[in-house]
């Protein structure tokens, strides 16, 4: 990928037209549609709050959500001057998303999901006031898992986003595997029992109490009980057992609300359209490839500080891929880092997060950090659109 100036000022998402923006907009009066947005966006942000806490996010995630619909806005208003936050125009959606791959083309991943979040807000309290076509427009925008510039075949190897020029990536090896192995794969994974559980436990609905919040957390916390990976120990962002339970449900409503698979209706949460048809193999294989892509994609930009973005991208990348290849990598250092976490504490925060990937069994982390061989071309299809990385193998083919 190209190599990116080391004068390129990065916002949020890495996106130089973005912070140039901001900075020309500093020199200028603000105009009377700004200031209108900017009232307009606080009168929704206080239900849209309100309607995050229900679905049992964190703090920290709100705030984190809220501040992707605020790098949204400030691009989005650019390119639709009199912007409606009630009515979004999907070209100029689009647009954003494009502006924002071409700079980061991981980032557009986390921000087509917060974006997502206020849409789906929008539409289930009754705010969205475009028609019913627009608002599948904007949502089948907002639901795309690949970069904006991929669609029709090209590539994002000369984008400013996580440059691998200098990192040396290993060729994933993808085995042949029968629909039949691939589906016996997926019903033993951490990610999809703790998917099915939690649908299990939602069952016809659970209410919602008076504040919005889900009252049986500790309940649903505990459904989520299966795990590859049991060494989880005093990581500095799980302090507790029970921190730790809060925090991996929490990342199960975003995900699973991500994808379709649970939804808020009135004052319960419910299972949604999208939940998996469990006697169907092609829906299952689907629906698995849709989560462990969401779950990959957040682990990688997860709490990575905007100046050691495009590090912790390739970092966490060549991990990825070197467990996907013919020779993972020993997971001795890894699991050493995880036992002296005062020792080393960039390699503890990395081995920190990797574990995260065993827990719901996207990697084995043992003597060897290995992925699985069904989720191979998930990984394939994850990465090599924004690292030079190859398929090799005799699946190779068939998921390039």
């Amino acid at each position: 990928m190209a190599k990116k100036s080391k004068n390129t000022q990065k916002s949020r998402f890495g996106n130089p037209a973005k912070a140039a923006a901001d900075s020309a907009a500093r020199t200028e009066a603000r105009s009377a549609a700004d200031a209108r947005l900017d009232r307009a966006m606080t009168a929704l942000s206080s239900g849209f709050v309100n309607w995050l806490e229900a679905r049992g996010r964190p703090d920290k995630s709100i705030d984190v959500s809220l501040a992707i619909l605020d790098d949204f806005f400030d691009m989005y208003r650019i390119i639709e001057p009199h912007t409606d936050p009630t009515r979004l125009v999907p070209e100029a959606v689009y647009e954003v998303m494009d502006v924002t791959a071409d700079a980061n083309p991981l980032g557009v991943l986390t921000l087509r999901s917060g974006v997502n979040d206020y849409v789906g807000y929008l539409s289930q309290a009754g705010l969205w006031s475009g028609t019913p076509e627009v608002l599948a427009a904007v949502l089948a925008e907002l639901g795309r898992t690949d970069a904006p510039g991929t669609v029709d075949g090209g590539d994002l190897t000369d984008a400013e986003g996580a440059d691998g020029g200098d990192y040396a990536f290993a060729d994933i090896f993808i085995p042949e595997l029968s629909p039949e192995e691939l589906v016996a794969a997926v019903q033993t994974a951490p990610l999809w029992l703790n998917t099915l559980a939690l649908l299990d436990w939602i069952g016809d609905g659970r209410e919602l109490g008076p504040d919005g919040q889900i009252t049986d957390q500790d309940q649903a916390a505990a459904a989520i009980s299966h795990s590859g990976f049991e060494r989880f120990t005093n990581a500095e962002n799980h302090n507790t057992d029970g921190q730790h339970a809060a925090d991996r449900l929490a990342f199960y409503w975003e995900m699973l609300s991500a994808n379709s698979i649970i939804k808020v209706d009135g004052n319960k949460i419910c299972v949604a359209d999208g939940a998996p048809q469990r006697d169907d193999a092609d829906d299952i294989a689907h629906t698995m490839s849709n989560l462990v892509g969401y779950y990959v994609f957040s682990v990688i930009l997860a709490d990575a500080m905007d100046e050691d973005l495009e590090d912790w991208q390739n970092t966490m990348a060549g991990w990825l891929a070197g467990a996907a290849s013919a020779t993972p990598p020993e997971a001795a250092v890894l699991l050493h880092a995880m036992e002296e976490p005062e020792e080393d504490p960039a390699a503890y925060y990395t081995a920190e997060y990797i574990a995260r990937w065993a827990e719901e069994g996207l990697v084995k982390l043992d003597e060897y950090l290995v992925v699985p061989p069904a989720w191979r071309a998930d990984v394939y299809d994850i990465l090599h659109d924004d690292f030079p990385i190859q398929a090799v193998g005799p699946g190779a083919a068939a998921a390039q």
